[in-house]
């Protein structure tokens, strides 16, 4: 009876010890597959979030840049040591009329990209937030993604289609461009405006622009930028003209007003070829009409649409506003207008409140430059 006894206890002690046995190989077989299956995982798809286009997620952008009649070039400046945007241009030449237009835009972008676009760069780099700076993208995107990423970004803010990009190391950017002072907008430095100027031959473009692609990155090839050239000997520094894009600065961050710079974007898609402008003068008293002059207007003031409102008060006496956007000094009290000659802008003080005159320094584009001040900005 004891005997029996124990070889029951025995037979219900080795199925336990079985079924305990076969438990934990299952649970080791299952963990070690998790384990391979996260590796697999890292691995991978952990290498595509370095890469975006390598599964399709940002498969609107084209790898190889086009070349357009009106091409939309997408210009990052980057650190000599690190991929950090520094700077962002938009330059837009057209091929067609010769006009180059460059417009600046704060590196300090910052603002809320559409929930689709968000979605699908979240599935790329989880760690992306939707309310994204341009400086801050590499945290999220390396390589050939970060810019990809910078200009699906742009493309989904505002109404452009880029043609191509290029990423210009700051040091070589420094040889081409400099602030202006007052504004805030990049324009070209003398020494490569002059150098620029000396390009009169298809050979001198096709060398320059060898030497220009040794030292950027870019995805429109040599032989399709060379295919610009004719309208760069018709044009391009001839009639070259520099914006900024509009909008204010909140903290550290700069908030674009996007309906006012879409504005400034179909505007200089749509120009015709820049001409010097005749300066019509009125026998009686030396005065030279606006009209034909060219004149940039910035807003002093934080009432948005301010600018873009004179601009269309001043575009239907048909004067030629090139550019509008914000005024980098402090806020003034009553409009002032800068002028380059004697006997400008007088004209124009009809349209503003107690506008105050002076004749001062401004760059080559500009003949006459509004800064708009709080006594214009009160009935808005």
């Amino acid at each position: 009876m004891k005997k029996n006894k124990k070889k029951r206890v025995g037979k219900m002690f080795l199925n336990v010890f079985l079924k305990s046995c076969i438990y934990i190989a299952m649970f080791c077989l299952i963990c070690g597959i998790s384990y391979k299956v996260t590796m697999f995982y890292y691995e991978n798809v952990g290498k595509v979030a370095n890469n975006p286009s390598l599964n399709g997620i940002l498969d609107e952008i084209e790898t190889d840049g086009k070349a357009e009649d009106v091409s939309k070039n997408l210009i990052l400046v980057t650190g000599e040591d690190s991929e950090q945007i520094k700077g962002i241009l938009i330059e837009i030449f057209n091929n067609l009329t010769g006009n180059l237009d460059y417009i600046t835009v704060p590196k300090n972008l910052e603002f809320t990209m559409s929930y689709e676009l968000y979605k699908k760069l979240a599935t790329v780099n989880s760690d992306i937030p939707q309310i994204i700076r341009m400086g801050k993208i590499h945290n999220y995107f390396q390589g050939e993604g970060m810019y990809q990423c910078a200009q699906i970004l742009l493309e989904d803010l505002l109404d452009v289609s880029f043609s191509y990009y290029t990423v210009i190391p700051i040091g070589v950017y420094k040889e081409m461009f400099t602030r202006e002072k007052g504004s805030g907008i990049q324009v070209w430095k003398k020494s490569y405006r002059k150098q620029m100027e000396q390009l009169d031959t298809k050979e001198k473009y096709e060398e320059f622009f060898k030497k220009y692609c040794d030292k950027v990155k870019s995805n429109l090839s040599y032989d399709n930028k060379c295919s610009y050239i004719p309208g760069y000997l018709a044009g391009g520094p001839k009639q070259v003209v520099f914006y900024k894009v509009s909008g204010e600065n909140v903290g550290k961050a700069f908030s674009i007003a996007v309906e006012e710079t879409n504005s400034l974007i179909n505007q200089v898609l749509s120009n015709a070829a820049y001409t010097e402008g005749e300066k019509v003068k009125h026998n009686n008293n030396d005065e030279v009409s606006s009209v034909g002059l060219s004149v940039e207007i910035l807003n002093s003031t934080k009432v948005n649409g301010l600018a873009s409102a004179f601009q269309n008060k001043l575009a239907e006496q048909g004067i030629n506003v090139i550019r509008i956007g914000n005024y980098a000094g402090n806020t003034l009290e009553k409009t002032k207008i800068i002028v380059k000659e004697e006997g400008y802008g007088k004209d124009l003080l009809n349209y503003f409140k107690d506008a105050e005159l002076e004749v001062g320094t401004l760059s080559k584009d500009v003949e006459i430059r509004i800064i708009l001040g709080m006594k214009d900005g009160e009935e808005m």
